[in-house]
């Protein structure tokens, strides 16, 4: 069996306890990127969108790792792709079951900047697959801007043309970096992605009900059929709220793939992940709170006990859908960032 990929929901607790920073196993990647390298970033801690939107968030910064690597030739400014990664963390990165977005990045290398963002390492964790309050969604959305915002300083880097990608947990962060409340409070309203490529993400929880799209970041979410972890339906209906404020948004469902479809081994059934389909959503309200689809349903105090939540999913790659998507992958940046 292959590592699973845990989504959480808004009701888990966020332990704010300063967590020590790890080593990153982002220096594996150096194997595959020679002239790469190993850089910090000035980030901050978030339990929720309230502390990022009154500005508690400050108090809690910390410095996350980061993987980048430019063309071996040519002076720039170059176009950039950005990945981040889902709830397995930056070790699948390297990981021999999942490796489409090294390579995918390695034939981007020769023309684009490539950067890997650890979201985990500097948190204490390599991976949140059964403790996913360990590092917040809020804390990821923020790493996302502030990379952007150390590109931007880089005079090598085209700032107008970056673009952000990642799958289920990576694929919701991939699809946040379009929300305009984040951006205006994170960093300079001159600054966006303009290309972003989101998988799988779970847009039942950790978004907004009423997006507020930043219109000049082109998105194509990329969704499967027969994901029964994360359900392609609940993204259809976000990324058409998207769309109806202005979003320029591409919603692609592919039939027979399932979760996790740029994995690179056949999918199977998984007994342990945490399914919240039978759930009220979780989503942000205008003010900042957090309001469900079912105001009057009442949750147990173990959440985890709850009866509305089930168990399994089927995870992993199908008739080789990973090298299927590579090239479309691949097109699409390069068209929107070229």
């Amino acid at each position: 069996m292959k590592k699973i990929l845990i989504i959480s929901i808004s009701l888990l607790i966020f332990n704010s306890a300063i967590a020590t920073p790890i080593k990153s196993p982002l220096f594996k990647l150096s194997k595959y990127f020679k002239n790469g390298k190993l850089i910090k970033i000035q980030s901050y801690t978030a339990k929720n969108f309230m502390e990022i939107k009154d500005g508690t968030y400050k108090k809690s910064s910390t410095e996350i790792d980061a993987f980048i690597s430019y063309p071996k030739k040519g002076d720039g400014p170059f176009p950039v792709v950005m990945f981040v990664h889902s709830s397995g963390g930056p070790l699948l990165f390297t990981d021999k079951w999942f490796q489409f977005n090294r390579k995918v990045a390695k034939s981007l290398n020769k023309k684009f900047v490539i950067m890997f963002i650890d979201n985990f390492a500097p948190r204490g964790t390599y991976t949140t697959y059964a403790n996913q309050q360990k590092v917040s969604h809020w804390s990821t959305y923020i790493d996302a801007f502030k990379a952007l915002e150390y590109l931007s300083k880089d005079s090598k880097i085209n700032i107008k043309k970056v673009g952000i990608t990642g799958w289920s947990r990576g694929g919701m962060i991939s699809l946040m970096v379009g929300e305009k409340r984040l951006r205006d409070i994170l960093v300079s309203k001159n600054l966006y992605f303009a290309a972003a490529q989101p998988r799988s993400p779970d847009c039942t929880s950790m978004m907004f009900r009423n997006p507020q799209p930043i219109k000049e970041t082109k998105t194509w979410m990329v969704l499967g059929e027969a994901d029964d972890y994360t359900l392609a339906e609940d993204c259809v209906e976000q990324g058409k709220k998207i769309k109806a404020k202005g979003g320029d948004i591409e919603i692609t469902v592919k039939k027979g793939w399932k979760h996790g479809f740029t994995a690179n081994y056949e999918a199977e059934y998984e007994p342990e992940p945490m399914i919240f389909h039978n759930c009220p959503d979780s989503l942000t309200e205008d003010d900042g709170t957090v309001g469900t689809s079912d105001p009057n349903y009442k949750w147990l105090k173990e959440w985890w006990n709850d009866p509305c939540i089930k168990y399994g999913a089927t995870i992993g790659g199908t008739n080789k859908s990973w090298e299927k998507f590579r090239s479309p992958f691949l097109k699409f940046f390069k068209k929107n960032l070229l």
